[in-house]
């Protein structure tokens, strides 16, 4: 005991001293039995799946692009769908039909091995997704909103990163199922109560007899939306998202004519094509097509985001884990902040993507904390890792 607290226990008189010091005692002995959590390869998914009913604990991701994430005051010039509500927050643009933006937006999980290219509606989608997953393959999450698709597909699985984008763009998640922990992690989520998965809505997907299982189930935005009506869930949007577009590309940029990205089941390509103005998509070499027209895919906007890329303890395959953990679910962590480079209009922007809590606005900034616009269009979102080859070519 504290020499300077030992004169004090006296004067108390013997019992009260007593008391207070097996009081102490009793509680030292409490701290010292609370139990040391057991750590594991996978500490940010047990934490969050510790409050799946609340918003997840948001981690700082290391970037090396510097500047404040203060919210700026926009420029009057710029396209700012949340200052007018005839605009699509995912386009940029004003629709023909404005009763669109009423439609809650669709995630529709798509795959993407060479087995199902050319795959079908992904032209129509406002925004498409590509991320990792496990085997280094990739998959792609379209986000449906302001044109209809009569085909998507073929579509497949969930995989992690989904229990992100459905929060960004606010909408209702379809799939064909998912590995058990991953579906527990989703329907447990916040908008765990508006999914339409294959497996609980059968009658909304069909079954193509000229493909092969399982690379043949599809699904129609009329048809899903359709169900997403009679549940009571296709409400206006409140995408957490907040991004701002322009018509003329921004000052300060450095040239950009292709861009290559190196995930190791196909390289990703992206040309510039001056006379669009748009960007075509390549896998290897070759044209990435849709099968709904038979046209090379093209965005106006590529998006380079750059995260965490975590390894879990989920199987996706199997029962036991494969050599080097090739079988294991990826988590990619599109929370807190990253590099970010945005191409269009044959430049290249480059800024940091910023998250900072699950309920937060996903925003594009640069240095000085400034959003990054748009150009006025459908974007793609290529999410790498830190350690993948990203080349730009001037």
């Amino acid at each position: 005991m504290n020499k300077e607290v030992a004169p004090r226990f006296a004067m108390l008189g013997g019992g009260l001293a007593l008391l207070l010091m097996l009081s102490f005692a009793g509680a030292c002995a409490g701290r010292a039995a609370s139990p040391t959590p057991t750590p594991t390869k996978t500490p940010m998914i047990q934490a969050r799946e510790a409050t799946a009913t609340s918003s997840p604990t948001f981690t700082p991701v290391p970037t090396d692009t510097p500047g404040p994430t203060a919210t700026p005051t926009l420029d009057p010039s710029l396209i700012v769908p949340a200052r007018d509500p005839g605009l699509s927050p995912f386009t940029g643009l004003r629709p023909a039909d404005p009763a669109v933006l009423q439609r809650r937006p669709l995630a529709v999980k798509f795959a993407n091995i060479a087995a199902v290219r050319p795959q079908s509606g992904l032209s129509k989608a406002d925004v498409v997704v590509e991320s990792q997953i496990e085997f280094s393959a990739t998959r792609f999450t379209a986000i449906y909103q302001s044109q209809d698709a009569p085909r998507m597909g073929s579509i497949r699985s969930a995989r992690l990163i989904d229990a992100e984008l459905p929060v960004i763009f606010d909408a209702v998640l379809c799939f064909s199922g998912g590995a058990e922990p991953v579906r527990q992690k989703l329907y447990k989520s916040a908008f765990g109560d508006h999914i339409l998965e294959a497996l609980m809505y059968s009658q909304s997907y069909f079954r193509d007899p000229n493909i092969a299982v399982p690379n043949n189930l599809f699904a129609s935005t009329s048809a899903l939306w359709a169900v997403a009506q009679n549940k009571g869930w296709n409400k206006t949007p409140n995408p957490t998202g907040a991004w701002v577009f322009s018509a003329a590309a921004p000052a300060g940029a450095a040239p950009a004519s292709k861009l290559d990205v190196a995930y190791p089941q196909g390289v990703v390509s992206w040309g510039y094509d001056a006379a669009s103005g748009r960007w075509l998509r390549s896998i290897d070499g070759q044209p990435h097509k849709d099968t709904l027209d038979g046209k090379q895919l093209s965005a106006a906007d590529v998006v380079v985001i750059t995260a965490n890329h975590v390894k879990t303890l989920i199987l996706e395959y199997g029962t036991t884990e494969m050599a080097g953990g090739v079988n294991r679910s990826v988590e990619v962590q599109l929370w807190g902040e990253g590099p970010v480079k945005i191409l269009r209009d044959g430049k290249v922007y480059e800024g940091k993507w910023v998250r900072t809590m699950g309920d937060a606005p996903f925003r594009f900034v640069d240095a000085q904390g400034q959003d990054i616009p748009l150009k006025p269009g459908n974007s793609w979102w290529q999410v790498v890792p830190y350690d993948m080859k990203v080349t730009l070519h001037p």
